[in-house]
């Protein structure tokens, strides 16, 4: 029941950002004749209107740094095999700011490889730019690989979201990537920043970016990652956001994930645009997690099979976490052991029933690993 109070007090946060589209004054006078109603805006429709994805880093890449660090075209091509083979239409992906500063024609020609592959394989890219989540984004961490330690990076670092002087930095970013590719048809969506909190002025700067974004925006719809609850939707209403996400990964109670689940479909009538749960994992009884209070073995590995007829049934678009088995991506999920995802690189699978679950299809076939004890 709290969950749901909380839910509905998020998205009443959502419909006062909303209010606060209707009017614009276009006259010298102070008079309320003078004032006049501006036109709705019409969101951009996704070309997909009910993704079914997943979130993609490699299986040996820990934050995104290394992901384009690393990139491999016959690796991509490999994974995004295993996407099709389960029935998904698009995959949820990271850039690196930071790579790209380091090399910045490279990571552009790596982009240009990954979306021909995703073009190959019929999936569609949900582009994220920058990323809240992780620790602070040093040089160190980035290069990280002990599976201990290692774990994503935030992006940009909050050296420059903390100096409004410098938010201009992640901005050529936003320009560069949007005078490329806003009207690629590759591309499901943009992201321009995944969960800004309110902290380090990281929402401040995320609604900077997005109305860079916005000012270059061609044809593909933007888009916030949001945090459980939908938090942020109030925080960008007023830009003109096309698609609203919301996060669950480890929800305790059944009954109020598919509250929040059945609440999303109905605020997509009402608001007149996509809302899209873009991570989700496993029912977690014991507790998410995310305190990193110690919870029973079995609950953390992966068991997408516990909420994928749901989400499935819901009919809204979806990404879980994560296409390939990994650590953890984050570090209270990491210091207890949390183990994500449903492939490995040689293809087989962590769990069967999790493949079938998401696949709809009882009769997909692949081997499966034995659970780790």
């Amino acid at each position: 029941m709290m969950e749901r109070r909380n839910f509905l007090k998020n998205t009443t946060m959502a419909a006062i950002g909303l209010s606060t589209l209707p009017l614009l004054s276009k006259g010298k006078s102070n008079s309320t004749s003078h004032i006049e109603l501006r036109e709705p805006y019409q969101p951009i429709t996704p070309q997909i209107k009910i993704p079914r994805g997943a979130v993609y880093l490699p299986a040996k890449a820990y934050n995104t740094w290394q992901q384009w660090k690393e990139y491999d075209h016959d690796i991509t091509l490999r994974d995004f095999g295993y996407a099709k083979s389960i029935g998904l239409n698009s995959l949820r992906i990271w850039l690196s700011y930071e790579y790209w500063l380091e090399n910045p024609k490279r990571h552009e020609q790596c982009l240009e490889q990954l979306l021909q592959a995703s073009d190959k394989m019929g999936l569609k890219i949900l582009l994220a730019l920058f990323d809240s989540c992780g620790v602070e984004n040093t040089p160190e961490a980035r290069k990280d690989k002990n599976p201990k330690t290692a774990v994503a990076v935030m992006s940009p670092g909050l050296t420059i979201s903390r100096n409004k002087d410098r938010w201009k930095e992640p901005e050529k970013f936003v320009n560069r990537i949007m005078d490329i590719h806003s009207d690629d048809k590759r591309l499901l969506a943009i992201e321009v920043m995944n969960e800004p909190p309110l902290a380090n002025n990281r929402l401040a700067m995320s609604r900077y970016l997005f109305k860079a974004a916005r000012r270059k925006q061609r044809g593909i719809p933007l888009t916030i990652g949001s945090l459980p609850g939908m938090q942020n939707w109030g925080n960008f209403m007023d830009l003109d956001i096309d698609i609203l996400q919301f996060h669950n990964n480890y929800p305790t109670k059944l009954a109020a994930f598919n509250n929040d689940l059945t609440m999303a479909k109905e605020i997509t009538e009402v608001l007149g645009r996509p809302v899209w749960i873009t991570e989700w994992q496993r029912l977690r009884p014991a507790g998410n997690g995310w305190n990193q209070h110690k919870l029973p073995q079995n609950e953390l590995f992966p068991d997408f099979a516990s909420l994928a007829p749901h989400v499935r049934k819901a009919e809204i678009g979806n990404y879980f976490w994560s296409l390939m088995v990994k650590p953890a991506y984050l570090t209270p999920q990491r210091n207890i052991g949390t183990i994500n995802g449903l492939f490995y690189e040689d293809g087989s699978v962590y769990s069967l029933a999790d493949a079938r679950a998401i696949a709809d299809n009882p009769n997909f076939m692949a081997n499966e690993k034995k659970r780790e004890k």
